[in-house]
């Protein structure tokens, strides 16, 4: 019984710490896995920049959709709110990489997820639309 003493407030404390975990600053990051991404607890603007066909076959729940060729053109009319995060992804990493510079320029913090792009985000738990 005086094991349990001990046990008890050690699970109680592993459980509740991740949830006073600070929010990932994504100005300082250069890009997120899949998973990270998935589980972001913050509010940000998931940009997919697939081509519309892609699109169209399935997306991530509530994203917006700018094909990267017009992301340089789009973007600006879309007046997103500047201080929201903006996660690009595309289909495995490289569209959402090169849109990264174009949006930064126009003031957004934007950080594209690499190492994989959309199927890895609905495997790690994303909606699909």
């Amino acid at each position: 019984m005086k094991i349990l003493s001990y046990i008890f407030p050690v699970l109680i404390l592993a459980f509740t710490l991740p949830c006073f975990a600070e929010p990932l600053d994504l100005g300082k990051r250069q890009s997120l896995s899949p998973q990270e991404a998935a589980s972001l607890q913050q509010e940000v603007i998931f940009l997919d920049v697939r081509t519309s066909g892609e699109w169209q076959a399935g997306h991530v729940k509530g994203a917006m959709h700018i094909p990267h060729n017009k992301v340089a053109g789009k973007a600006a009319s879309l007046n997103l709110d500047r201080s929201v995060p903006i996660i690009t992804y595309c289909e495995v990493g490289g569209r959402a990489a090169y849109v990264v510079d174009t949006l930064r320029e126009q003031g957004y913090t934007v950080v594209p997820v690499t190492q994989g792009g959309y199927r890895e985000l609905i495997a790690h738990g994303m909606e699909k639309n």
